[in-house]
């Protein structure tokens, strides 16, 4: 047991009487932070989005499990006219499993310093990939993004236990989608090595060749950006 679970037990025993109310009462909480900005849930320009950080971004995209999003950034890609985040979104990990990600990772002199975490996306995706969950790493159009918070580390035992209101939580609907993934994982990973992002935004039958399993994620990519992303 790491420094970040102790925390979320403290904060647990602070906040709610179980899981269940916590995960409310903090949701309700950020909610009302997110209208504000303090040092806690700091209001952020789009171009002051750190590596290793933990963000909350209200995104313009037809899913309300993207455009209400807590993420945790993990790589930038810039190519032709767009910058692309890749950060893990909470939205897609069930609430028990997202702790455990962690804690092995975060020390005392992280809380102390709001430090960002160090981090590169294969580490994020191998860590991620050993429990199936690599796919809950998600591209963010930066021009498709609204407004973007900065929680500070402080906030983050909470936060880890938090979700926008207005997504309701499915752990059902989590366990399907992981079973899919899982189901699909080696040819999924397979052509997550191989992949170009600039691919994911191409248009063309070349693309839906070269890629199988990620064909829908693509699609949907390219659905949103032409739609929110101004192409």
């Amino acid at each position: 047991m790491g420094i970040l679970k102790d925390k979320v037990d403290l904060e647990l025993l602070i906040n709610g009487n179980g899981v269940a109310e916590n995960f409310k009462n903090n949701s309700l909480f950020f909610m009302n932070k997110y209208d504000k900005s303090d040092d806690d849930v700091l209001s952020i320009p789009i171009g002051k989005i750190q590596l290793g950080g933990f963000y909350f971004i209200q995104y313009m995209d037809d899913s309300n499990w993207m455009k209400w999003a807590p993420v945790f950034t993990v790589d930038f890609k810039k190519f032709s006219n767009m910058i692309v985040i890749f950060g893990v979104n909470f939205n897609f990990i069930p609430i028990e499993i997202r702790v455990g990600i962690f804690d092995k990772f975060i020390t005392e002199q992280d809380f102390e310093n709001n430090s960002l975490l160090a981090v590169d996306y294969k580490g994020m995706y191998d860590e991620l990939r050993s429990i199936g969950f690599e796919h809950t790493i998600t591209e963010f159009n930066t021009a498709q993004i609204k407004y973007v918070h900065k929680i500070s580390m402080n906030m983050l035992p909470r936060f880890l236990y938090s979700q926008h209101p207005k997504n309701k939580y499915d752990p059902k609907a989590l366990l399907h989608i992981w079973e899919v993934k899982i189901s699909e994982r080696n040819q999924r990973h397979d052509e997550m090595s191989k992949a170009l992002i600039d691919d994911f935004y191409k248009i063309g039958d070349d693309v839906n060749e070269k890629y199988k399993v990620l064909k829908d994620h693509i699609d949907r990519l390219q659905s949103s950006v032409k739609k929110y992303g101004g192409r």
